[in-house]
């Protein structure tokens, strides 16, 4: 059920969603990230489907 046309999933495939494996900070970019921008510590893209 949406609720006054609320956006449900606010993914976009020009953007990427990415989470630091070290922090657990996440962020979002138009570019690909290898590092963390906080603590340089790798990253992980989780808008990629895991099983």
């Amino acid at each position: 059920m949406v609720i006054n046309n609320a956006t449900v999933d606010p993914y976009t495939p020009e953007r990427g969603y990415y989470e630091c494996l070290s922090c657990g900070d996440r962020t979002t970019s138009t570019d690909r990230l290898t590092e963390c921008p906080d603590c340089g510590g790798a990253v992980q893209n989780i808008a990629v489907a895991r099983e």
